[in-house]
């Protein structure tokens, strides 16, 4: 999203040209195969080619959104968290409580409920969907673990550990986002750490200050000056 709250897409979504959308939004989030985003009225709206499947959201108004594997999940503004797509592990079919953000993984989901503990739902296989006890201000579920950020500003994460990517460093983080096998999280500091999986150079972020991270197929990141630097597979935006 720009400073004006407009969207600008780059890449291919499932052999496709990302495409953006006129208008202003107040959420976006990307997956492999299409993108949903929050109308600044509170509508969701998604697009991409979702293996041919229509892919409507139900009516908001929402809050926020997040894009996984074969489903999405949005915060409503009376704090439910409501799901649509694939719901083959039960990943779009959330419990009936006060959520203060929601992250979906490919096939579970998990949401940081207002008081601040994390529940997750769905696939469970490698404990990806099983958070720890505690308190947490922001969650990031990828496809076989999760990570979240503590009240205290340490990094927890849960489920396969097969590259390290379950074991963050030490310190104190503002923002955690999850790739497939590599995880990166904002320092408060400002600076960027990555670890697990090191292919095409994506653990390896550029120095400086930045405000927003996320990870996917490649990595960008948004400097303190709001320009937007990005590393890893085709980190050319």
């Amino acid at each position: 999203m720009r400073a004006d709250d407009s969207i600008f897409c780059w890449g291919t979504v499932v052999g496709h040209e990302a495409r953006s959308l006129s208008g202003k939004f107040v959420s976006i989030s990307s997956s492999g195969s299409y993108i949903c985003g929050v109308r600044n009225n509170g509508e969701a709206i998604c697009w991409g080619d979702y293996f041919g499947i229509p892919f409507a959201p139900p009516d908001g108004p929402f809050v926020s959104v997040s894009a996984g594997g074969e489903h999405a999940c949005g915060v409503k503004t009376d704090a439910t968290v409501i799901c649509w797509g694939s719901n083959e592990y039960g990943e779009s079919s959330p419990r009936g409580e006060k959520f203060a953000s929601v992250s979906a993984g490919f096939a579970h989901t998990c949401g940081v409920k207002s008081k601040g503990n994390v529940i997750c739902w769905g696939r469970d296989k490698f404990g990806q969907a099983s958070p720890p006890d505690g308190e947490f201000t922001s969650v990031s579920a990828s496809v076989l673990y999760t990570c979240g950020v503590r009240t205290d500003g340490t990094v927890e994460c849960w489920g396969l550990d097969e590259y390290g990517q379950a074991t963050p460093p030490e310190g104190e983080f503002i923002s955690v986002s999850t790739g497939v096998t590599l995880p990166c999280g904002l320092r408060t500091d400002g600076a960027i750490e990555c670890w697990g999986a090191d292919g095409y150079d994506a653990a390896s972020p550029p120095r400086g200050k930045f405000i927003s991270i996320s990870v996917g197929g490649y990595s960008c990141a948004v400097r303190t000056d709001g320009t937007l630097a990005c590393w890893g597979k085709k980190s050319r935006p």
